[in-house]
């Protein structure tokens, strides 16, 4: 079973306000990374896997720093792409938030007839057999490097999918204490997560049509067959991206984007 390909979802939302407070570093065991402040005495380490906007998006960042202020961990945010992400011009162009983002009807028909390919591609060049090994490695790196630290990954999306495949025996056992994923989009299941061996959180809205009720149900009882610490979380009303690139205007989205993260932290903070 397997979920569909990418819906407008996937490549939609909102751009949230703020300034990112961390830093870009060029190289991280071959990749750059954003790293957020880092609290004076870390409990951890959380890899902030991407969705396909990538590892510049605001959204990313800002939620990263408050992972970091309000959680007391260590963020990093790597860039795992070979190439250039999904273009964030191309946000609105399926689904606007709203009226005053929403593109005229060509500028719209543009942006959608150029991102079908660039997603089909996107698809290609960050396919399992390349992704799965590219971020086993950093992850086995950051813990040879730091054998002490406890390692966590959360993904939205995109991410979603490949946090859940770091929990499993794909990646050298000890190297991450637990994994989250929000909305993991793209999942092949049972073999992205056949062979867990780290506890599992996961969430998603009532209403996403890539991540539905019935898949993330079959997964909850997928790892228990497997002996698998797992917390699964339905969020009422909301779709997929909503974690991430939820319309922080929306007072139940900004509610679901609260608990989410909640949900993340409190995870993680029970795994150490």
């Amino acid at each position: 079973m397997a979920s569909s390909l990418p819906c407008k979802d996937c490549i939609s939302g909102s751009i949230h306000k703020g300034e990112p407070l961390g830093t870009d570093t060029e190289k991280m065991f071959g990749r750059s990374v954003y790293i957020s402040p880092v609290p004076e005495q870390p409990k951890g380490t959380i890899v902030y896997i991407t969705d396909i906007f990538g590892w510049t998006l605001p959204n990313a960042r800002l939620l990263a720093d408050a992972y970091a202020k309000e959680g007391g961990f260590k963020v990093i945010v790597p860039d795992f792409f070979p190439f250039h992400p999904i273009p964030l011009s191309s946000i609105d162009a399926f689904a606007p938030v709203n009226e005053t983002t929403a593109p005229s009807f060509l500028t719209g028909l543009s942006q959608k007839l150029t991102l079908y390919p660039g997603l089909i591609w996107f698809l290609y060049r960050a396919r399992p057999s390349i992704t799965t090994k590219l971020i086993a490695k950093f992850l086995e790196d950051l813990k040879a490097s730091e054998p002490d630290t406890t390692i966590f990954t959360v993904g939205f999306c995109w991410g979603g999918r490949y946090s859940l495949i770091m929990g499993t025996d794909k990646v050298k056992k000890g190297t991450v204490n637990a994994v989250a994923a929000l909305h993991p989009s793209l999942l092949s299941v049972p073999s992205d997560i056949e062979g867990t061996i780290v506890p599992v959180s996961v969430g998603a809205g009532t209403k996403d049509d890539l991540t539905p009720p019935s898949l993330m149900k079959k997964l909850e009882e997928m790892y228990l067959k497997q002996g698998v610490e797992v917390e699964v979380k339905f969020y009422e009303d909301m779709i997929h991206g909503f974690a991430v690139r939820g319309d922080t205007e929306k007072e139940d989205v900004s509610k679901g984007m609260q608990d989410a993260k909640k949900q993340v932290l409190d995870w993680f903070t029970k795994h150490l």
